[in-house]
């Protein structure tokens, strides 16, 4: 359900205030930035999770007389997620070292989240492909960590709405990469 909600003419006193006054822009997209970096961290969480449990299911899960984990169908998918999950991490501990400094990092952290959230979503699919049908029981878990990632995708920016942000800063001159 939506509803919008419209102040006229409304007196807010100074006690009432969250952060100083004309700063709740600020405030605001400091908020998103905390919340993207948190649902990368989120999503890179739920992914490493998935590679360990395919990881273990693939050296348990027996076919033509020998487990799966020798099969490289089975195993390359998971080097894939494993180089990902690594370049993903790197990304988030350099975009916190950047805001630990107190620089915006707006890019970084719109690179950061779209990347973790595709990287999680890559890593569990291939997860469950690992499982086969288990996967995609509630016994497993990994469909419902595929739905936690999938609504991370969407809360604080679209990897749309990322993508463009990325691409102003870009055209506006920040190109550090």
């Amino acid at each position: 359900n939506e509803a919008q909600l419209v102040l006229e003419d409304v007196r807010v006193e100074p006690y009432q205030l969250v952060g100083e006054l004309n700063q709740g822009f600020k405030i605001a997209v400091f908020g998103v930035s905390m919340g993207r970096i948190y649902n990368s961290a989120r999503a890179l969480g739920l992914a490493r999770w998935s590679v360990d449990l395919a990881l273990d299911y693939s050296t348990q899960r027996q076919a033509f007389g020998k487990p799966i984990s020798e099969y490289q169908g089975v195993t390359f998918p998971l080097a894939e997620s494993a180089m990902e999950l690594h370049a993903s991490h790197l990304m988030g501990l350099n975009v916190a070292q950047l805001l630990d400094r107190g620089e915006p990092a707006i890019k970084e952290l719109s690179m950061t989240k779209a990347y973790a959230v595709e990287v999680g979503a890559r890593a569990i699919d291939r997860a469950i492909q690992v499982h086969g049908a288990m996967g995609f029981t509630n016994e497993v878990g990994l469909f419902e960590a595929y739905n936690v990632v999938r609504a991370v995708n969407v809360a604080d920016g679209t990897n749309e709405i990322l993508r463009r942000t990325i691409v102003h800063r870009l055209l506006g001159g920040d190109r550090d990469l």
